[in-house]
């Protein structure tokens, strides 16, 4: 039997047609299931490229320190004890060979800030230059902080984009420009727009950078530095990264590195295996779940081709009688199975594309029109698709596996006397 032969097709389409109803049911099965599938790993997939947006450039080995008050007594020095970092943590943390970049980070307070008629409040925060290495932004315009600012404690800012829109209306690039903040002057030298979310400590967009030392100035910090941000070489566990960070400081301050509780630590790197783990087992979920209801639709074919080989058992009787062979009953049955079912996937499969595009529309128009958020992709990779057709068209062939032998059992006579 040639496939290309049109009385072939024709047979299938009117054995299928002729139980309508019932050949609608069952494909709305199929479409129903990997329509659910396909939306569920889009779903899916989105949030974890949300995920990975939110981190940007961040380095994933990225450790931070706090301190907090000890609760184990050390060399003399009482539990309960409170202790502060300052600037010879930071520095002796960065001649630790499992650390790459080091950066404190300084808390300001909400100042008053204008320009000329434009006014705003916004958040001021300190870093040192490396910290724009450990957790990346995007500089649209100008430039970040440098060493010799913090060296010569320049009254420097890096302003958020939201500063630029309120201060700056209409002007691409303000660097140069001198702002008013609190009750000092302050020269813009770069414009920032968020690229990662993950462990920004305020609105990127609405901050005023500034280098650390002159930070510690205006608030009166002294040397203090509210907390360590470092990055480890990416050869090195986060853990020991981690641990050599404690250790280091630790000793500075008489410190047991036994003491749990005197620091508050977060590792970027085991937050991200752990979401990244959550996401491995919600793609796991959805694939069980997304192919447990295709496999219904997939038995709901079988189930008729089963009651179809019943109903044909003269028809199918007749051709063996005739002498037709055993794989032209097969293929015929199988053929049969595979279009009902490949017709039905590929609907369910464009509309479920469809589905992820509309979202993608929406949720760009969204992140457009609210001027924040992450671009991000909601729709499935050509390969995931190709697997899910694939798995379609595998269980249409097994759907007519028991039916194709259910009509080979058929003996000849014994169809034929069937009424």
């Amino acid at each position: 039997m040639r496939f290309f032969d049109t009385d072939r097709w024709n047979e299938i389409w009117q054995t299928i047609s002729r139980n309508r109803k019932r050949s609608i049911m069952t494909a709305l099965g199929v479409f129903w299931g990997i329509f659910m599938l396909i939306v569920l790993l889009g779903a899916g997939m989105g949030l974890g490229r949300l995920f990975r947006a939110q981190l940007g450039g961040m380095s994933t080995n990225t450790v931070l320190l706090q301190s907090s008050r000890t609760s184990v007594p050390y060399k003399g020095m009482p539990t309960g004890r409170w202790w502060r970092m300052d600037n010879d943590d930071l520095e002796a943390v960065s001649k630790l060979e499992e650390v790459e970049y080091t950066s404190g980070v300084i808390w300001g307070n909400e100042l008053h800030c204008s320009y000329k008629e434009r006014k705003g409040d916004y958040q001021m925060m300190g870093y040192t230059p490396d910290y724009q290495k450990i957790n990346p932004q995007k500089i649209i315009a100008g430039r970040y902080i440098n060493e010799v600012d913090m060296v010569q404690k320049r009254k420097v800012c890096v302003i958020g984009t939201q500063v630029q829109k309120d201060l700056f209306p209409g002007e691409p690039d303000p660097t140069g420009k001198v702002i008013k903040v609190g009750g000092s002057y302050f020269t813009i030298i770069g414009v920032m727009r968020r690229e990662s979310s993950a462990m920004s400590f305020s609105d990127v967009e609405r901050t005023i950078v500034v280098p650390i030392s002159l930070a510690q100035q205006m608030f009166g910090y002294g040397r203090t530095i509210h907390l360590l941000a470092l990055a480890g070489y990416k050869s090195v566990p986060s853990k020991q990264v981690e641990k050599a960070a404690r250790e280091a400081v630790f000793a500075r301050h008489m410190i047991s590195p036994d003491d749990e509780k005197a620091a508050w630590t977060m590792s970027a790197g085991e937050m991200f295996d752990k979401v990244m783990s959550l996401f491995w087992g919600i793609g796991l979920l959805t694939w069980i779940v997304g192919l447990g209801t295709l496999l219904a639709g997939i038995v709901g074919v079988s189930n008729i081709m089963l009651v179809l080989v019943k109903e044909r058992t003269q028809e199918i009787g007749i051709r063996r009688a005739l002498g037709a062979p055993p794989t032209a009953i097969i293929s015929q049955i199988l053929s049969e199975s595979f279009i009902l079912t490949f017709i039905a996937g590929v609907i369910g499969l464009t509309a479920a594309v469809g589905v992820l595009s509309v979202v993608d529309s929406v949720y760009y128009q969204a992140v457009t029109v609210a001027q924040e958020g992450f671009e991000v992709s909601w729709q499935i990779s050509f390969g995931t698709g190709m697997l899910a057709l694939f798995i379609l068209v595998a269980g249409s062939l097994l759907a007519g596996v028991i039916p194709a032998y259910r009509a080979l059992s058929i003996k000849a006579v014994d169809a034929i006397r069937e009424e």
